[in-house]
């Protein structure tokens, strides 16, 4: 998968997008999110309620951003606190890390990215064909992610080492 989309793009491609997320672009997220976890750090995956958010701001502490373009645009937003980046970071590499440094950052964008690159095998397989933006990786709750409102859908997610939520602004274009 190549970026062909800048986050900006992607972002405003969603911008005016319906209330109502179809569930055959959310349930590849979720599915990829709890094979590659399972696979990557050995972890089963509970979900939590979903809800939505209609703000430009992150609500954590760390967030992984990656657009998508294709039969399906728009935004997925990887977020969590930063004792879950620490901890899938720790899972990942095989050691427990006392920070979140460079290497922890690189583990969770990379995590995200394989994330999004099995949603996309899924999404294939739904007859949605999308490419994929490179991750960026924003530290810091309250990051501005645009500089207008989206409507996310949020599927919260849990491991044993805390929460962490799979916010979707995406749609069939």
């Amino acid at each position: 998968m190549h970026a062909k989309v800048t986050v900006a793009e992607a972002a405003q491609s969603v911008a005016n997008a319906p209330e109502r997320a179809r569930l055959e672009l959310v349930v590849p997220f979720v599915e990829a999110a709890a094979k590659v976890i399972s696979q990557e750090c050995g972890e089963t995956v509970g979900k939590g309620q979903l809800y939505r958010v209609r703000s430009p701001q992150t609500s954590n502490d760390v967030s992984v951003l990656i657009a998508i373009t294709g039969d399906v645009s728009g935004l997925v937003n990887y977020t969590m606190s930063l004792d879950t980046a620490i901890g899938f970071a720790s899972r990942m590499m095989g050691e427990p890390l006392g920070e979140f440094d460079a290497m922890g950052q690189s583990a969770v964008a990379e995590l995200a990215n394989m994330i999004t690159g099995q949603a996309g095998i899924g999404l294939e397989r739904g007859g949605f064909s999308s490419d994929m933006s490179p991750p960026i990786l924003l530290l810091g709750n309250g990051s501005t992610i645009a500089t207008f409102n989206l409507t996310r859908l949020v599927v919260p997610l849990v491991v044993s080492w805390g929460e962490f939520g799979i916010d979707l602004a995406i749609k069939e274009t």
